[in-house]
């Protein structure tokens, strides 16, 4: 190779350029002696170089389209002690900032501001870099770092243009041997992985049919030592051939190249084993490779498989749920017993029947769905009405899975089904239960607010109805108010009956079959001609325990549903019985014109009403119910269209004994004519407004707590009424706590109760205390005067 000299003292420079093509030769030359490696011979050049050029570093760079996203790899550097104190990304940066540099270029600290930022990161004042590239793509770059004399820039740039072919080839051919050299290492350390962690046995038989390999999967499983084995013939380890077949066989084996198949081995202890044989000729070598499967668990487990079948076929026939299985037209292929009971076919009946003659056209179209849903491996839940052999409808919750083949084609479904009707029919009726209770609870809210208003409109009507002197103008409109709010205490009273849920009024014993004629003896007057009316009484009813005014609204309101359902006429029947269970049963049937499923299925839903605006405020039934309930009975419905209606209502029987209410005693006395002084304690200022007037009317003094807190401190402060008229829905401590609080300081006070709820709640605190009398809200002043006058006779004198 040839060499330019230095004089001594002289600064390194790159050679003449008549002399550039033959240093390239030498330089060529030199390259193929040194090694086969392109790593190796990368490292050579930029040695070589940078002692031509005088230079700081060279470096070889191989990297991707975008040298700064992290690819990039040196592939040679010299001298490689620069490695770590190098800074390679401003040079990176270079780079990227010149992505289309046709060749070598020169970079100093007089050109670009950008570059010679760069240059000043990477500490040098000159630097040529060269783009190498295979085709269009970038695959790398050649960079010199610090050129020692730039006086012959021209000489550098053409000889580094003329070995840039042989550095891009140099980098690709580094990049490629180091690819394949990985990628070997790569196959050679996962074939001795599987060798050496695979389950499987694994044997190397030679041509002559005698074991030269085997791993330690196959030691273990077999008992031996690699030393046993190495060298025995492999018909010693298969049992299950002769030497003469395992020839045959492994001749077969190479003509075919592999094979499969089961065989028993032999142990070095003697005993034998199952196994799965997979088999693999290896031309270049002559040798078998063989994996070896012990397959004893898997035979055991098919046993125990078989045994585990007939056990889950025998718990299918005796399963509480339906199992069945069909084809892919749906047609059944096995059912159990329950599925027979389910579609009500005879025992091996349903086998070779379709789906499709148990369903409506549109069940038929879900099932189709279903189907195709499975066809493509879905599992489904859905639900599906049948209609059995004997006409009956149920409906079905259906689970449904597909069954495939091993080549994933669809054979067919397999299905468990519950008969949910009547389940859903509870569900349904306890969804009515809880929305009647909600409504109940709604309307009883406001139906107290109502007493309320009404309360005080009425107890001002009929205190000036009680001053205007009869017949004059203000006492008939007065009148007037006074008959509007009774007829709205009726109204906010139905609102009640049908919100309550214990029985309101004072109970006492109710004979159903007078509550029936006397329905009766009303409807004769206002029945249309061309309705017959009806009575079956039993005698043997005994009487229930209830309200009986609330009770007769029920009975007037089915009536009158009865009438409205038969308007070309018809035969309305009342009927009482007493059933054996001690329950007392009232019908009232009619022949009209009958409700449709829909229709029936909404009929107790409160303002629910087939009749015309106006008509009807679809109450009537919603109240029926909950008064049949508040007096813990039921109410069933049964109708057909054109069949006409059932309404049956079932009744517990009044106890033996029913304690009778409270005895007046002495005939009640007028109140003293002189005031007594009062307390009131409402926290409504109506009523507060209302009654305060109605009592100073009647000659009272009055003062007025608007809270139970309210009238204790007054009472502790020393105030000592006579009586006292208490609100019992209040907040605070409302009116049970108040009566508590005031009958330990004031134990013989007499007191009103006033609630616009007397439900059974209400009668009982009443009865706990003594001298306590209810008194219903709204009320009147005639009604205010006789409460009055009747607490104040029982509490004996002042």
């Amino acid at each position: 190779m040839r060499r330019v000299p230095a004089m001594p003292g002289d600064t390194p420079r790159p050679p003449d350029g008549a002399a550039i093509q033959f240093m390239v030769l030498d330089l060529l030359e030199e390259l193929l002696k040194v090694s086969e490696d392109p790593g190796q011979m990368g490292r050579f050049l930029v040695q070589q170089l940078r002692e031509f050029m005088g230079a700081r570093a060279v470096l070889l760079l191989q990297h991707g389209p975008d040298p700064l996203a992290g690819a990039t790899r040196i592939v040679a550097l010299e001298p490689e002690r620069v490695r770590e104190a190098l800074p390679l990304e401003p040079l990176l940066r270079l780079v990227a900032r010149h992505p289309e540099a046709p060749g070598a270029r020169f970079f100093t600290r007089a050109g670009d501001p950008e570059d010679t930022c760069l240059l000043e990161a990477l500490g040098v004042e000159s630097l040529s870099l060269t783009p190498l590239r295979a085709g269009r793509e970038r695959v790398g770059s050649l960079a010199v770092l610090g050129h020692l004399d730039l006086h012959r820039s021209d000489d550098v740039l053409r000889l580094l243009g003329l070995l840039t072919p042989v550095f891009t080839l140099i980098q690709r051919s580094a990049f490629q041997f180091k690819v394949q050299e990985a990628r070997g290492q790569a196959l050679a350390e996962e074939y001795e992985a599987l060798w050496e962690t695979s389950p499987d046995g694994i044997l190397v038989v030679g041509p002559d049919g005698k074991v030269q390999d085997a791993n330690a999967a196959y030691l273990r499983m077999s008992g031996y030592a690699l030393a046993q084995l190495r060298g025995l013939p492999i018909s010693v380890l298969d049992t299950s051939e002769t030497p003469e077949e395992s020839a045959r066989h492994a001749a077969q084996l190479v003509r075919d190249g592999a094979g499969r198949f089961f065989a028993r081995h032999r142990r070095a202890d003697g005993s034998t084993y199952p196994v799965e044989v997979s088999a693999t000729y290896v031309p270049g070598r002559g040798r078998i490779i063989s994996v070896i499967r012990d397959i004893s668990e898997q035979r055991a487990a098919d046993e125990a498989l078989r045994a585990s079948e007939a056990r889950h076929r025998e718990l299918v026939e005796i399963l509480g749920e339906g199992v069945s299985e069909a084809d892919p037209e749906d047609t059944f292929v096995m059912a159990n017993p329950e599925a027979e009971r389910i579609f009500g076919v005879a025992p091996g009946g349903l086998a070779g029947r379709s789906l499709r003659e148990f369903v409506d056209e549109a069940g038929w179209q879900q099932v189709g769905e279903q189907t195709r849903r499975r066809q493509v491996g879905h599992t489904d839940a859905y639900r599906l009405p049948i209609r059995r052999d004997d006409g009956s409808r149920r409906i079905l919750d259906i689970t449904v899975t597909p069954r495939m083949d091993g080549e994933g084609r669809f054979l067919g479904s397999l299905g468990v089904f519950r008969d949910i009707t009547d389940e859903l029919r509870t569900q349904e009726a306890l969804r009515t239960a809880q929305k009647m209770e909600s409504l109940g609870n709604l309307a009883g809210g406001v139906a107290h607010d109502m007493n309320n208003v009404l309360g005080a409109i009425l107890g001002m009507a009929t205190l000036q109805l009680d001053l205007q002197p009869e017949g004059a103008p203000l006492h008939r409109t007065f009148q007037t108010i006074t008959k509007a709010c009774l007829r709205g205490r009726n109204m906010v009273k139905g609102l009640l009956d049908f919100a309550r849920k214990d029985v309101a009024g004072q109970q006492r014993p109710v004979a159903l079959g007078s509550l029936v004629q006397e329905e009766i003896r009303l409807l004769e007057r206002t029945l249309p001609a061309n309705i017959e009316v009806r009575e079956v009484l039993d005698p043997a009813a005994g009487p229930i325990l209830g309200d009986p005014d609330a009770l007769g609204l029920v009975l007037m309101n089915l009536c009158v549903n009865a009438m409205d359902a038969m308007p070309e006429g018809g035969r309305l029947t009342l009927a009482t019985c007493a059933l054996a269970s001690g329950e007392v049963l009232l019908t009232v049937s009619d022949t009209g014109t009958g409700m449709a499923p829909e229709v029936l299925e909404r009929a107790l839903d409160p303002f629910f009403t087939t009749k015309a605006h106006g008509k009807g405020t679809g109450l009537g039934l919603s109240q029926a119910y909950s008064t049949v309930k508040a007096h813990g009975g039921s109410l069933e419905l049964r109708s057909r269209p054109g069949e006409g209606t059932t309404v049956a209502l079932r009744f517990p029987p009044a106890p033996a004994a029913v304690p009778l209410p409270p005895a007046a005693g002495v005939p009640p006395r007028p109140l003293p004519a002189e005031g007594l002084d009062l307390l009131l304690v409402d926290d409504d200022d109506l009523v507060q407004a209302a009654v305060s007037s109605q009592l100073e009317a009647l000659g009272h003094r009055t003062r007025v707590a608007s809270s139970g807190e309210a009238a204790l401190e007054a009472l502790v402060a020393g105030f000592r009424p006579a009586l006292v008229l208490l609100d019992l829905n209040m907040p605070g401590w409302g009116g049970a706590r108040t009566l508590q609080e005031l009958r330990s300081l004031l134990p013989e006070v007499p007191v009103l109760l006033a609630t616009g709820r007397a439900d059974q709640r209400a009668l009982d605190l009443a009865t706990a205390h003594p001298r306590v009398r209810l008194l219903p809200k709204p009320f009147s002043l005639d009604e205010l005067r006789a409460a009055l006058a009747e607490v104040h006779a029982r509490s004996g004198p002042p």
